[in-house]
């Protein structure tokens, strides 16, 4: 797969503006960090544990934690859309069970995509709350 960088931040760019969208207004800047991390956690922990992560934190009951849940949704399915890729994002499960060299791919597409996304996420979304 050949990577245009201007689509590639293209993608970034417009699924920030739609995570925008999806949030209210005061997790913007609590999403903003929480992307700031998400290159860190891809690749200590992988996109199963962060489908999973999604999950918890969308059927969760605390509201403070549900903007979690939705970066990590909106984040899987933008890396799904990009790459083509068939898997679940709502099931771990599709990407544990994704052969070595594609869960490797897919996991390295996401880390380059996550650092795009950390990088438009202040312009998009303000700066992380400390």
């Amino acid at each position: 797969m050949k990577l245009d960088t201007r689509q590639f931040s293209q993608a970034a760019h417009s699924a920030l503006v739609e995570l925008k969208q999806k949030l209210n207004e005061p997790y913007h800047e609590k999403a903003s960090g929480l992307i700031q991390g998400l290159t860190t956690y891809i690749s200590t922990w992988g996109l199963h544990r962060l489908s999973g992560d999604m999950k918890k934190f969308l059927n969760g009951t605390a509201e403070d934690t549900k903007y979690k849940g939705v970066v990590y949704q909106t984040f899987l399915q933008k890396l799904k859309d990009f790459s083509g890729e068939d898997f679940d994002i709502n099931d771990e499960g599709s990407l544990i069970h994704l052969p070595l060299r594609q869960y490797t791919a897919l996991n390295h597409l996401a880390i380059q995509l996550a650092k795009e996304w950390s990088f438009w996420a202040p312009a998009v979304l303000g700066e992380a709350e400390q």
